[in-house]
Parts: structure tokens; sequence; C-alpha cells
């Protein structure tokens, strides 16, 4: 039986071919000034090239204020609209729809972005990081600046479908301009822009209608953010009344989102982390499809294939939104479709992508070390094929150890410990994985995919034995590869046994462990590599590379990172 994420469905009149949809994403790959380049480029077309049916381009503002990142995409004039031609051009041609993000980040900018004033539906602080985090507190907009930002919207609008986009969404979601005006927390307007939620609405409402005005018979989708998860923020119920409203002033699809940046316990909730649940914005999605008749997308940690297609067949939702995951794996949709889905490497939703671009970097991924470089020829095939030892089994060990044999060398891999995935298994008893609460099966779930990464790609694996000199020379490899990581130093060699008993897994340690000082301290201090056969390896004449934790602690690139440099040099 074909799957239900495969069904072709229309938004007002326009086919996609699947119920898998790419959203907004920052990436940071434009210009400084929001043209578009050949990465972005690259990273997209990957994206539509794996199957999506919709690939949602990343946010752009209607007006130069609205920008809330550095090497954001622009539209908000003419001279951006070739640049954005060809980019719909190239993914049309693969047989994907393309959409753009329309959205104003209100009085969640900074000034140092945009060189302008930021303004908002009230005079109310935000917090803001970008690089680094400064409170910001926007101008109150009048009712003219209200109308020429609706004006904005919809000549961004027209702008979109000129430079060949197939549907316009306007982000109403996640606590930029639109959703400010639709929640308390932000809006304490006292005119027909504030109060009653109808008066809150008004905004988002006459945004529709002026883009609709302008684009006519044009797919126009929302996305908003059905619970805010903050006290005294947007409710689930005045979310649905607002779909309702929105479904009359003619929007064709809703995009039902959940969070903002005052959400509680955190912000995360917006980008739900590894432990919170699969499916966590289901719920929201089921309230608004009882109310409306235009299709819902649900987006919220469904990267599970099956997941994804009960949500479908279940009708809890029309179409299914996959960010991260598309982050991890761009082939994602084509691998389902195909029934080749212990191939999909997994996203383990440790957030690094959004984390790095906060702090002002390009888009990357912890497990796809090619996010944003993706024309590199990393498995071109070796001129001559060599034989390679690869000492250890973590992530970079078993990464390099696969990649090398992609490219046609002979790859022999041992590991000391019974079993494979190194300090992936010590830190997933960790109480943090990168700047999130860990959750120890999603962790072992990757593991088990690089696992059997390896044997597809023939690579020989030995494990439960410690490789020595004396057994390197019995091998006779051309090239060795050490991938052994580090270790605690005395008196620290403890840690591993706390983290064993569940040490630090209270809201006060992980407030502590998310502290610069302390990550440094844990994961380059106190740790020395271990990298003892280098010498005596080098000493016999061999080629010997250091990669990971075992050259420097904490200092190197992240192990999928490391493991593809290598790839790329052998």
């Amino acid at each position: 039986m074909p799957s239900p994420l495969f069904t072709p469905i229309c938004l007002r009149g326009v086919e996609l071919r699947n119920r898998i949809v790419m959203p907004a994403m920052t990436t940071r790959l434009a210009t400084p000034e929001g043209f578009v380049t050949p990465p972005l480029l690259a990273y997209y077309l990957a994206r539509a090239r794996g199957g999506a049916g919709l690939i949602t381009v990343e946010m752009a503002s209607p007006d130069p204020a609205g920008r809330h990142r550095a090497h954001e995409l622009g539209i908000s004039d003419e001279r951006f609209v070739p640049g954005l031609q060809e980019l719909t051009a190239q993914l049309k041609a693969t047989g994907a729809r393309v959409a753009i993000q329309l959205g104003h980040a209100g009085g969640h900018t900074r000034p140092d972005v945009t060189g302008l004033p930021p303004v908002a539906p009230s005079a109310v602080p935000h917090e803001v990081h970008e690089g680094d985090t400064r409170t910001v507190l926007p101008c109150e907009l009048s009712k003219a600046e209200i109308q020429r930002l609706v004006e904005a919207f919809a000549a961004a609008a027209a702008r979109a479908k000129r430079a060949g986009f197939d549907v316009v969404e306007l982000h109403g979601a996640h606590g930029y301009l639109i959703a400010q005006f639709l929640s308390p927390l932000d809006n304490q307007r006292r005119d027909e822009y504030g109060g009653s939620l109808r008066h809150r609405a008004r905004f988002a409402l006459e945004v529709v209608a002026a883009c609709r005005q302008q684009v006519g018979d044009f797919p126009l989708v929302f996305r908003l953010s059905a619970d805010e998860y903050a006290p005294g923020g947007l409710t689930p119920a005045e979310a649905v009344e607002v779909c309702r409203w929105l479904q009359e002033a003619g929007v064709d699809a809703l995009h039902v989102s959940a969070g903002c940046y005052r959400s509680q316990p955190s912000a995360a909730v917006m980008i739900p982390p590894m432990a919170y649940p699969e499916g966590v914005f289901l719920p929201l999605a089921r309230a608004v499809k009882a109310a409306v008749r235009v299709p819902v997308i649900a987006v919220g940690r469904l990267h599970d294939p099956a997941l994804a297609e009960r949500v479908v067949a279940e009708g809890q939702a029309d179409l299914v939104a996959l960010g991260r995951q598309l982050i991890a794996d761009p082939e994602w949709p084509r691998k389902v479709q195909e029934g080749r889905r212990d191939e999909i490497r997994p996203c383990i939703a440790c957030n690094t992508c959004v984390d790095h671009m906060r702090d002002g970097h390009p888009l990357s991924c912890l497990v796809n070390p090619w996010v944003g470089q993706e024309g590199r020829e990393v498995l071109k095939p070796v001129a001559r094929p060599r034989r390679v030892l690869v000492v250890g089994g973590g992530p970079a060990g078993m990464e390099a150890a696969r990649l090398l044999a992609l490219r046609g060398h002979r790859v022999a891999l041992y590991e000391q410990r019974p079993q494979l995935g190194g300090q992936l298994l010590l830190a997933a008893k960790a109480p943090l994985f990168q700047n999130v609460e860990t959750r120890a099966e999603v962790l072992l779930r990757f593991v088990a995919f690089l696992a059997r990464q390896l044997e597809r790609a023939g690579v020989e694996v030995h494990l439960g034995q410690r490789v020595t000199p004396p057994q390197v020379a019995r091998l006779q490899p051309e090239v060795v590869v050490l991938a052994t990581g580090a270790t605690y130093r005395l008196p620290f060699l403890w840690l591993p046994w706390l983290l064993s008993c569940g040490w630090g897994r209270g809201r006060r340690w992980q407030r502590l462990l998310r502290q610069p000082w302390v990550k440094r301290l844990l994961f380059e201090v106190v740790r020395k590599p271990v990298a003892h056969l280098a010498r005596p390896l080098r000493a016999a004449g061999l080629e010997v590379v250091c990669i990971g934790d075992c050259l420097r602690p904490g200092k190197t690139p992240e192990a999928m990172a490391a493991a593809a440099a290598l790839a790329d040099r052998l």
C-alpha cells in the first residue's frame, strides 16, 4: 500500500507532489545585503532533489527594519528579484514547489543588524540573541506606520510572485511582529489594534487581505504559534478562533507551530529538543484541523517516517513539516518513498543548528557536516585505493571509516570496547548534550545508524581488541587513523561514574553545566588526548592521522566534520 505521505495535494490550484514540507529556517548563507549566493542555492537544491514536496526558503522581511539576522535573505526591494528568480527556477526544475516566508521581526530585532530603530505593537522590552544577548526596547508603531507595514507585506508578496515562487507563507509565529500583535504579552495597545482578540488579530487579517488583493489567485499559507507556552500569552482556544478568521480572510493553509521567546520553561520549545516527545505539537494541529476546512501543516519532531505517515493517514493534519530532519538528511523523502528507511541519517534534535546560527555563524549540523557545503565531492572515488586502519569506534572513527570505504579504500576499524559508540555512550548518560537535556535513546539510535552504515560500506569491524604497535605491524596498513578520543585527567576520572549514577540532572545543575566556563573545564581542561600510538607508529614509517579529541580535546571540529575533512584528504 503506498505511503499517504506521497499522495499529491493542491493549494489553490498549485499541486504539491507529496505531503512533505520543508519549513523556513535561517541559513546565513545570503550575502550581507541579502542576495542569493551559490552556497544558499546549493543548500536548497539538495533538499529539493531529496524529494520534499514544498521547499519554504527562509524568512525574508518585507521591510528593512524587520530583518532579524545578519546575512538574511532579502525581498524588501526589486533588486533582490533576479537572484530569487534563479533560485526558484532551479528548485522547480527538480519537481518541487517553492515558497518563501515573509516575516518581520518587530521588537525582536536589533539596530546593529538593521541600522534602524526596532518597532513593535507596544514598547515592551525583548531579549535578542544575535551573536550576543542584548535587551531591546522597540518603538510603538503608530497607525500610519502599521498601514505602511501592511502595504510592505503586500508588496513583498507581489514581488515573490514575480520571482517565481509558487506559495507565500506569512510568519505569524514564534514572537515576531504578527505574533506580537496577536499576543497579550507584547500587545498592550488601547486602540483598535489591541485589547480584545479580534482587535489583536486585526493586523494579521489586514496583512492577509492586502496580500490577497496584490497576488490574486495565488496560494497563501499562514504560520502561527497555536500556544505560546507563556503565562498570559496566546492560548490554544484563541489560536483556533484566529485560524477561523484567517480562513475567512483567504488563507489557503495553516501551519501550526507553537512557542515564542517568552515560553516557559524556555524558548527552546519553539524548536523542541530531544527531551521533548515526538509530535509534541500534534494536539494543537488536531484542534485547528477540527475547526477549519483548509489544509493544516503539522510540525514539531515528526522525524520518524511511521509517525509522519500516521499523522496524514489519520487526518491529524494534511501535510507534515520536517525542518531539522531535512538539515540532517536532505534525502529523507526519497529514502522513505524508496523503502530505504534504515539509511536515513537521523536528526538527534540537539539544536546545534539553531545555537550555531544564533551565535552568528552559518547554519550547520552535528550529524551532517556538509550543510552549507553541498557542492563538495566528498565521495569522489580515489585513484589508488589504500589499506586504512581506523583505531577507535566512536562517531569520528565510524564516520571516517565509512567515508573512506565509500571512496574505495580498504578499511578496517578496531575498537577496544565490546560495542561501538565511543563517547556518545557516555554522552547518553549525561544530563546535557550540547545545550539541551539528554534523551539516551535518541543518541543510541544515531550510534546504531552509524554502525549499520559501516556494514553497508564494507568496513571490517573488530570489537573488544586493543590495538598495539606489533599488531599494527602485522596488519600492514598504509595509513592509520587515530580516532581514540580523550580521557579525563586525575583526579577527574570519577566523572563518567558520576554521570552513570545520574549526577547533574536537576535544573540547578543544568543551569551550571550550560555556563561556558564549566563546559570548557569539562570538555577541554580536565581531559587529555589518547594518542599514545601516534609516536611509535610514525617512528615505524607509517602515515598517521589524528582526528577528533585525540588531537586536541574540545578544540577540534565536531566528529562528523573531522571525519569528512579527513575523507577529503585521503
